[in-house]
């Protein structure tokens, strides 16, 4: 954390509201870590939109243990692998 930002025990007691954007994800980061664990150690994967990657609104990242795949879904929402990121 960066000097004079709140402590871990202040972020987590804070108002939602009261929070910057880097101190919102420092406290949702434990949350989503173990979530992104969980779903990985039963060969799951998460889904995300990467602004950086995903040309439309349509697309998106699956992201699984150790790759990750831009999709993208048609009107039938059928899913369809683009490239291997």
């Amino acid at each position: 954390m960066i000097m004079g930002d709140k402590t871990d025990v202040a972020l987590r007691y804070a108002n939602i509201i009261e929070l910057n954007d880097e101190e919102l994800r420092e406290r949702l980061r434990p949350a989503y870590e173990a979530m992104k664990a969980e779903k990985f150690a039963k060969g799951g994967y998460i889904t995300y939109y990467d602004p950086e990657v995903c040309p439309t609104t349509a697309h998106a990242v699956h992201e699984y243990s150790g790759r990750k795949q831009l999709m993208w879904m048609n009107e039938s929402y059928e899913e369809h692998l683009i490239n291997v990121l």
